[in-house]
């Protein structure tokens, strides 16, 4: 009988392992999904904890909140200490990411979870984020804190409040109040009820189709751009980059 090939052998052994033990790309060593759900009857808001990993946000069709995400891990050790909870705390629902707490040796080390999670419209959430892009869609996010990577919010259902340090960030057609401070990355807004942006430190400001006031406490660099304005724009410290102002229906004030 003929000997196997080496190469033929090692992906037999490959495709033997469990589904939840390798990954499909080279960035994800050993992989597994999480997932929760809990039904949100009598809660006031949602806390979500998302740590590293990219995040969706989404409007679910009843009243449970459901999350899931794939946990991507250097090893299986990492792999089994990063979880999904989703539980209840009064009349808060928490869904929280845990990752190892410290990772140690030789080698690269990382732990991960892509999360998505459905919340019902009718619910205010605050949103906590270490690294990984984020993107909402249709739901009442009404506080964000970002440490990094991009943001994309569309059809936002109540004010909002964001804190973020560093990546773009866009929004459109939020129904109520944006605030944003914010420390690098672009600002794109289109479409929001009013504005006010206490503090960028660097990047681009771009604003427009916005009902209310435009208010810009301080910007250190970037160009700045604002359009189709119904209320006052007004810019109170500029540091360095480019201001154009066009089409606002009340005052505008400059430094």
């Amino acid at each position: 009988m003929t000997p196997m090939p080496v190469r033929l052998l090692a992906i037999l052994a490959l495709l033997a392992l469990p589904v939840t033990a390798i990954a499909l790309d080279a960035d994800c060593k050993f992989s597994a999904e999480r997932r929760g759900s809990l039904d949100t009857s009598g809660a006031e808001r949602v806390e979500i904890l998302a740590r590293a990993g990219d995040l969706t946000v989404r409007p679910a069709t009843g009243s449970t909140v459901s999350a899931e995400g794939r946990a991507c891990a250097s090893s299986e050790a990492y792999l089994e200490q990063t979880l999904l909870h989703v539980r209840r705390e009064g009349n808060v629902i928490q869904v929280h990411v845990q990752v190892p707490e410290r990772m140690v040796g030789i080698g690269i080390f990382y732990a991960s979870l892509d999360l998505q999670v459905q919340v019902p419209t009718g619910l205010p959430v605050h949103v906590t984020d270490s690294s990984g892009d984020i993107s909402l869609d249709g739901v009442r996010v009404v506080r964000l804190q970002d440490s990094s990577g991009d943001i994309v919010a569309r059809r936002l259902l109540a004010d909002i409040e964001i804190d973020d340090s560093s990546g773009d960030l866009r929004i459109e057609d939020a129904v109520g109040a944006v605030r944003i401070n914010d420390s690098s990355g672009d600002i794109v807004i289109r479409g929001a009820r009013s504005v006010h942006i206490p503090q960028d430190s660097s990047g681009d400001i771009s604003i427009d189709r916005v009902s209310g006031n435009v208010l810009i406490d301080q910007d250190s660099s970037g160009d700045v751009v604002i359009a189709g304005v119904g209320g006052n724009v007004e810019l109170r410290q500029d540091g360095s980059g480019q201001v154009r102002v066009t089409d606002v229906k009340g005052t505008v004030r400059m430094p």
